[in-house]
């Protein structure tokens, strides 16, 4: 069946594109311009929960709101997550403002279920994102942000007011030792079918490295965990906990604990104490640290160990026009004190602001946290 022309738009200009894509649809009257302005309200940037979450709010509240964000929808999560992990929060503590999560199973979310969340979340709030959007610079007073796509468009975002949702984990923590930049040498695990019969060292005590030992063994790895101290972090998934350490006291996963490693070369890794363990594989799970290069290029002082942003936190105000929400908040943590769950607040404590009103009242911690 032969295809309908679509009509151009009146007074459109020849399209230069149709002779190539030999289409019989005129796309002649889309404007192919590589600089786009967009204004709004508020430009939001960071697309995870808490950055979605406040669009959220503050769309509700009126305002126009624009997010942005250097990859895609929850990208922390996408990056960072092995296949079928599931969090350690409930699912009500990571529902966000305005959508319930209803787990079928009745269980924790692995993180490609609340994937699946955040793009339902996003349809059903109508909320304007921008993914795959580089910051390449940006200004205060009035606000504007530039940014680039993956195809080289470039963008420019006004706005009234800026929020920075833009997380704690924007690269891995370095062990600081020669080798570890070896093409072996990985921070995320990936798919754990990789490692198959292969010899895989494994750099860390806490959730992700004890998750990761066990895939690994799964699959058929030989796995090898160092660690700095005598025993696994004790605040690692309770279900996941007794398993590593049954399978470390039997010898299934050999063990390093104490250990420090020295040096990483193509066949080996070198412990502090002159151990070599032979190695096809490594994966450094040490942990992660935020970039401050945002905050530093719109003019926001950070302080302490953490170089966590200055902000009042009954507003999370950094500047007349700027706010910092989420795990933003707290810059590099070491021990995870500012997550999902407790960060629900931040979105209405910006809306409260914006609109003049006292900050609303924080809701109460439950007694025993889930980190």
């Amino acid at each position: 069946m032969a295809s309908t022309p679509i009509p151009s738009h009146p007074g459109a200009a020849a399209n230069p594109y149709l002779p190539v894509t030999g289409r019989s649809v005129d796309y002649s009257w889309v404007l192919f311009d590589l600089v786009t302005d967009r204004r709004s309200d508020v430009v939001i940037v960071g697309a995870g929960p808490i950055g979605l979450e406040t669009a959220a709010v503050l769309a509700h509240e009126g305002l126009v709101v624009q997010v942005v964000d250097s990859g895609p929808l929850g990208a922390t999560i996408a990056r960072t997550f092995p296949p079928h992990t599931r969090f350690f929060t409930s699912p009500e503590r990571l529902s966000l403002f305005g959508l319930a999560i209803a787990p079928v199973h009745q269980e924790k979310l692995t993180g490609e279920e609340y994937l699946a969340y955040l793009r339902q979340y996003v349809a059903t709030h109508d909320l304007r994102v921008d993914t795959f959007t580089e910051i390449l610079s940006g200004a205060r007073q009035p606000v504007k942000v530039v940014g680039r796509t993956l195809s080289g468009q470039r963008r420019v975002y006004s706005a009234d007011t800026l929020v920075l949702a833009t997380g704690g984990t924007d690269r891995p923590r370095r062990l600081g030792v020669p080798g570890e930049d070896l093409p072996h040498v990985r921070s995320h695990l990936g798919d754990p079918h990789r490692y198959a019969g292969r010899t895989v060292v494994i750099v860390g005590g806490r959730n992700s490295a004890v998750e990761s030992a066990l895939r690994c063994y799964r699959v058929g790895a030989h796995v090898h965990l160092v660690h700095r101290r005598s025993h696994i972090h004790e605040r690692v998934k309770f279900w996941l906990r007794p398993e590593v350490q049954s399978l470390l006291d039997e010898g299934v996963i050999t063990g390093h604990l104490p250990g420090e490693v020295a040096e990483i070369t193509p066949e080996a890794v070198v412990l502090s104490d002159g151990r070599r363990l032979e190695a096809d594989d490594v994966v450094l799970q040490i942990g992660y640290e935020q970039d401050g290069a945002l905050f530093d290029m719109f003019g926001v002082p950070r302080d302490g160990v953490r170089k966590a942003p200055v902000i009042d936190p009954d507003t999370m105000r950094a500047a007349e026009d700027l706010y910092v929400v989420g795990t933003a908040t707290a810059g590099t943590q070491d021990r995870f004190e500012v997550f999902i769950e407790n960060s629900h607040d931040h979105a209405g404590r910006v809306a409260a602001a914006l609109a003049g009103r006292a900050a609303p009242s924080p809701r109460p911690a439950r007694p025993i946290p889930e980190v």
